[in-house]
This record gives structure tokens, C-alpha cells and sequence, in this order.
């Protein structure tokens, strides 16, 4: 494992971002989930924002809620754990993760919703054991592209079910640290250039990102300037997406995505039934910003439009084998 994975860095960093903030990204936009709510479950019907957790215990779950107890890891500021609450998916619930600014907020929250069937507590889930055949049901939203030693952990998330217990796992599985190959690189870029103005920065990718040397940072540099200026009305084609490089990654949360290519094949060594239910990404997940985010509008029959001819291109890229899908819904079960 790489010897540059600092965890402090890691608790630091979500103790303070919390995404359950906002819906402003790939994952909860409207007009995105839709879409994802039918790659995943077969349903168009999206429009509740506890979506996947409700649907993944319509059809999962449905028989057996609420199970006995429910293990959440990586649980942030735990809004996942309140939204199983709400729907009663079990008896007791277990929030874990590594930040404490997280789980302090996450026992607040929960407090004045008045969820006493949840607990939290501060965990590194690549360090601490979990208790044997103790869950009925593990959760593990987005948590998975964030495990550094994901052979060791998915085994203690197996030995911690119940025989028929269930892993349920919401997850970025594409290339380790956001490596793309350069014809993804190249087909993100012309799909930026696809999008009007308004709904797309003129340069995105980490502002302070390391560059190779000091002259291609101040050229970049210059660059944004002037394209956020606008005064390049010559330029039939230039950059307007830049990959963050490992090192961006390592600097401000290493354990993004650190180990997310080996995510499904691992599950598959260690849980019999894997249902692995890929919802896409692999261009808009990371050629769409904040501008597209905020500035889309669902009434606007050429922002729709525009919407879906990104859609088709993602699933052109697939279906041919050059992209493969970079986001997935995963249900494991222990059968032992």
C-alpha cells in the first residue's frame, strides 16, 4: 500500500466536508438520478432524495425490515443512517468513521431528529476489527473507493455479517485516484466544449494541482485568466477539463478512490452473490461542474436535450468497449 496514505489527512478532511450538504453533483442531481435510479433498480421514479436507500430496501429488503442491526461505515455527518431510520430498516443502527468532527455532528443530528435507535463512534475501519456475525445488514454508502486496504477490510465486512446478511455498497469503481486513460481525457474535454457557457467552467480540475514544473503552472495559470475573461474568441479548441494528478489527491484527501479499480473483483473473491448494477459516469461524472450544477435548467427543452446526447455518448463508449462504467450499485450477500 502506498506509504504516502496519511490518515490524520483523511480525518481532517471529512471532518469538515460534508456531502449530504448539497446535491449539486453527479451522484443526487436530479436530472442525473433518474437516469441512475433506472440503470440501477429498473425504476424512472427518483424524485424522493432518499431514493436509493428506499428503493435498494424495496427491492432488496422488503421481507426482512426492519432486520435486527445495521452497521453504516465510513458514515460522514450521517445523514444515510437518519434516512434508514426514517425508514425503518433496523432496530439499531451503527454509524462508524474516521473524522470526529463528523460523528460529533452526525450524534447531534441524529439527537434532535430524535433518533435514539443510532450510534456513532470514531473508527478506522483499515485498522480496527468488527465483531463477528454481529450485522444483519452493512451499509456502505460511497465508502468503499476510500479503504486503502480493501482485501483486509471487505473480509471483516464479511466475517461481521450474520449468514445472509447483506453489504450494501454505493461506489465509485473506476480508475484508482482518478487516472484516466488519455482518449477519456480527450472525449471529457470535447463533451466540455459541448456544453454553452453557462453551464460549464472555463477551466475546471484543482486550481493548485502540482504541476511538472514551474512554467507549465504559471502557463496554466495565465490560461484560466484569460479564458475567464473571454478574450480568446480565436481559439477553435483548447482545455477546458485537466485530470488531478495523485499528488493533488495524496495532498488533500489520499484516500480518494485510492484503491476504487479493485473494489468489485474483491467483493467477488469474498461474498458468493455479488449483484453488481453499473449506473455510467465514465464522462459525465467528471466532464459536468458547479456551473452545469447550478445554472441547468429542467425547463428548458435544449438543456434537456443536450443532457440526453451526453447520456448516449457515455453508453456509445461502453457498449463499443473503450469506457468502462465508473459507478455502481453492489449487493453482497454472505450465504455461509
Amino acid at each position: 500500500m502506498s506509504e504516502e496514505y496519511d490518515s490524520k489527512i483523511v480525518a481532517e478532511h471529512w471532518s469538515m466536508a460534508d456531502c449530504s450538504a448539497s446535491d449539486r453533483n453527479f451522484y443526487c442531481f436530479p436530472a442525473i438520478r433518474n437516469r441512475s435510479c433506472r440503470l440501477i433498480f429498473g425504476e424512472t421514479d427518483a424524485s424522493r432524495k432518499d431514493w436509493c436507500e428506499y428503493w435498494t430496501i424495496e427491492k432488496y429488503l422488503k421481507p426482512l425490515v426492519p432486520v435486527g442491526r445495521c452497521l453504516s461505515i465510513c458514515c460522514g455527518f450521517g445523514e444515510v443512517e437518519r434516512t434508514l431510520a426514517r425508514l425503518g430498516a433496523a432496530e439499531r443502527i451503527t454509524g462508524i468513521d474516521i473524522a470526529p468532527g463528523a460523528i460529533e455532528q452526525a450524534r447531534v443530528r441524529a439527537d434532535r431528529e430524535g433518533f435514539h435507535n443510532i450510534e456513532y463512534r470514531v473508527c478506522d475501519v483499515n485498522k480496527e476489527e468488527l465483531p463477528e456475525a454481529e450485522y444483519d445488514l452493512i451499509w456502505a454508502n460511497g465508502a468503499l473507493h476510500h479503504i486503502r486496504d480493501i482485501e483486509l477490510v471487505v473480509g471483516r465486512l464479511s466475517r461481521a455479517l450474520k449468514p445472509g446478511g447483506l453489504l450494501v455498497s454505493n461506489e465509485y469503481v473506476g480508475p484508482d485516484y482518478q487516472q484516466l486513460s488519455v482518449r477519456q481525457q480527450e472525449i471529457i474535454n470535447a463533451v466540455k466544449h459541448l456544453l454553452p457557457r453557462e453551464l460549464r467552467t472555463p477551466l475546471t480540475g484543482p486550481p493548485d494541482a502540482p504541476g511538472p514544473s514551474l512554467g507549465a503552472k504559471v502557463k496554466d495559470l495565465l490560461g484560466r485568466v484569460v479564458n475567464s475573461y473571454k478574450l480568446r474568441d480565436d481559439v477553435v479548441y483548447e482545455k477546458l477539463w485537466d485530470m488531478p494528478s495523485v499528488a493533488w489527491f495524496r495532498k488533500t484527501d489520499p484516500s480518494e478512490c485510492v484503491r476504487s479499480s479493485a473494489i468489485v473483483p474483491v467483493l467477488k473473491e469474498h461474498f458468493a452473490e455479488v449483484d453488481v448494477r453499473y449506473f455510467n459516469g465514465s464522462i459525465i461524472f467528471y466532464a459536468l461542474d458547479q456551473a452545469f450544477y447550478q445554472n441547468y435548467d429542467p425547463g428548458s427543452a435544449a438543456h434537456r436535450r443536450l443532457l440526453e446526447m451526453i447520456f448516449a455518448l457515455e453508453e456509445h463508449y461502453v457498449a463499443c468497449g473503450e469506457f468502462q462504467q465508473d459507478n455502481a450499485h453492489i449487493i453482497c450477500r454472505k450465504v455461509q
